[in-house]
């Protein structure tokens, strides 16, 4: 496992912001394996240390290193 300091986590969100709008494309790895495509509905924001971003089908905020751009 990679460890990410919170300076580091912190960025990754303010990048997200900054070049993903809502209603971005995205799959979505779920807790079960599967793929899901969907597009955000929020920016992305801090939930303790972990970074999150809600999308269409899934109650929440969702863990953004579980959410890649579906280009």
């Amino acid at each position: 496992m990679v460890r990410v300091s919170p300076g580091e986590v912190a960025l990754l969100v303010e990048s997200w912001n900054s070049h993903q709008q809502i209603g971005t494309a995205v799959r979505v790895l779920r807790d079960d394996g599967s793929v899901l495509k969907t597009k955000t509905r929020s920016e992305a924001w801090m939930v303790g240390s972990m970074p999150v971003v809600q999308v269409e089908g899934i109650a929440g905020g969702y863990s953004l290193f579980r959410v890649a751009v579906d280009r």
